[in-house]
């Protein structure tokens, strides 16, 4: 038989076994859906056959391009692009669990420079992760191989090896194209960016008319009030895991203030957050967008700052976050509602300010309530548990050290360094602590009737069940109370009834817009009771992070 004797030959085999390998990047989040959700073992083969024939397309244009300048260049390009998008899609696939996305590029969109140094030794983390996994050396050692005797394979051979599979690829695609309505551009990288920032260019362009006018608010004859409430304080949390907080059965004393609270405090026990990052979650905090697939975009949705301002209170939005990203910042464009604007950290990711402690906030807080409105809507937006932890709180507030961890929440993957990251988020949990007891104190007493509530934007996977450090659909419960003081509980006895028997009902926060209207006394078109879980005709249903449905 005929071997390969030239060595163009020889080099386009490796080049196309290289291409096959980032080919079944571009299509890995794509696989890894329709393991779990679809097609189960068949389609993963028939990806994998996908992944030969855009190997052998690609190195069929290469050979064909190569002996004219000009071609060969525009093939280097085309492969290189491909290249590009197959290594960003398979590689977030690989450390963040989706590829090339809408969720990718609104996180690139709201993540600053500062982020990405704070994120980079999460990124070494992973790395070192996988380079102690067996299979990682079984690829290498299988790529050597593939790469050394695969040009000395027989030509026949070697045709049938890239051939079949290829053929089987196309013919696989035909299936899918033939039989489904949705998500066949995802199987080209190059389609699926091409869609990605065509959306994103969307996007950019509503949010440019949004900062130039306020939205108007739909339905406003609709919208009347008992007042029950006040004075209602939401603050958000960042990156708090439920399971690191004492108050839900924490080992360490992470949450002292509000366990000592035995009166006004409601703990939520089956809270998840509708997605794993902050950009997703937070017109779900603050407007009537739900956490369903399909559900429509951010702007089309009414917030609450516009509809407690259309009620006479005063709306602010007192931020630790930064007002400006790279690109964007949701929270900038929905906080524009509000009278009141304070973002006290820092203006963007470029200003020394960005490492402000919480508490940075407190002035700004206790101005809002010397100004003398008896109606209030107040947002405050923490730093809480940001990743780095350490930077989240003063050195004086230090309280756990790794060796508590060790102690008290021993795991066999941890070191004295990851210990040590686990203890600083507890004290970063602790400063929050801290914070919420402040505001809870400022109202306690207060003779307007007054509802604090505190959720966490999503939750964080710190070493809890594997090693592994960063955010995780499998760790989106979150802290969710409501606090309400003496004079609220006076005057609302039928709400605090009810907020004493929801504790333990499964939602996602997405509903908490709908509560806070139920809290305050407020009716509106498009408050719905069956998405309240504080009202007696709530309904339990499924529950979506990211878009997928959440069966923890």
């Amino acid at each position: 038989m005929e071997n390969l004797n030239t060595s163009l030959d020889k080099n386009l085999v490796r080049l196309w076994l290289v291409l096959a390998i980032l080919a079944s990047g571009s299509l890995a989040d794509v696989a890894d859906f329709s393991a779990h959700h679809e097609g189960g073992v068949p389609a993963v083969v028939g990806l994998a056959c996908v992944s030969f024939l855009k190997s052998t397309i690609l190195t069929a244009i290469y050979a064909f391009c190569c002996r004219n300048v000009w071609l060969r260049t525009g093939a280097i390009l085309l492969i290189a692009a491909f290249m590009l998008l197959s290594l960003l899609n398979g590689g977030c696939w690989l450390f963040y669990g989706f590829g090339i996305s809408r969720k990718l590029f609104n996180i690139m969109a709201e993540t600053n420079p500062a982020e990405i140094g704070e994120f980079m030794p999460e990124l070494a983390d992973k790395m070192l992760s996988m380079m102690q996994s067996i299979w990682l050396w079984v690829f290498i050692v299988t790529f050597a191989a593939a790469w050394k005797w695969l040009p000395m394979v027989q030509k026949k051979w070697l045709m049938g090896c890239i051939g079949i599979p290829s053929g089987l690829g196309l013919v696989y695609l035909a299936y899918v194209f033939t039989t489904t309505d949705v998500g066949r551009t995802d199987h080209s990288v190059f389609a699926r960016s091409y869609r990605c920032v065509a959306k994103y260019m969307k996007d950019r362009k509503v949010i440019s008319e949004l900062q130039s006018k306020k939205r108007p608010l739909p339905y406003p004859e609709s919208l009347t009030s008992s007042r029950a409430a006040g004075r209602i304080v939401v603050v958000i949390g960042e990156s708090a895991s439920r399971d690191h907080l004492s108050i839900y059965g924490y080992p360490l004393p992470t949450t002292p203030y509000l366990d000592s609270i035995s009166e006004g405090l409601y703990v939520f026990d089956d809270a998840v957050a509708s997605s794993t990052s902050t950009a997703q979650n937070m017109p779900r905090l603050i407007s009537f967008m739900t956490d369903e697939p399909q559900c429509g975009e951010w702007y089309e949705f009414p917030s609450l700052l516009q509809i407690f301002h259309h009620l006479g209170y005063q709306t602010n939005w007192l931020s630790n976050q930064e007002f400006s990203g790279k690109w964007s910042n949701l929270s900038s464009i929905l906080s524009a509602d509000a009278d009141v604007v304070n973002y006290v950290g820092s203006i963007d990711s470029e200003d020394h300010y960005t490492v402000r402690f919480d508490d940075a906030l407190l002035p700004a807080w206790r101005a809002s309530l010397a100004s003398g409105d008896s109606l209030q809507l107040t947002f405050l937006h923490l730093m809480g548990s940001h990743f780095q932890y350490a930077h989240r709180f003063p050195e004086s507030r230090h309280h756990f050290s790794a060796r508590d961890i060790l102690k008290y929440k021993p795991r066999k993957w941890l070191d004295d360094r990851k210990a040590g990251i686990i203890a600083d988020y507890d004290n970063s949990i602790l400063y929050t602590d801290s914070i919420l007891g402040v505001v809870i104190d400022d109202i306690r007493n207060s003779l307007i009737p007054s509802v604090i509530v505190y959720v966490s934007d999503h939750g964080e996977n710190v070493y809890d069940d594997r090693e592994y450090r960063g955010r995780d659909p499998h760790f989106v419960r979150v802290p969710f109370l409501v606090y309400v003081n003496e004079a609220y509980r006076e005057k609302n006895p039928a709400v605090v009834e009810k907020l004493g028997a929801a504790r333990s009902v499964p939602f996602s926060t997405s509903e908490l817009p709908q509560m806070i209207m139920y809290l305050s006394g407020v009716d509106y078109q498009l408050y719905d009771s069956l998405r309240n879980p504080l009202s007696d005709g709530f309904i339990p249903r499924k529950r979506w992070v990211d878009e997928e449905e959440f069966l923890n």
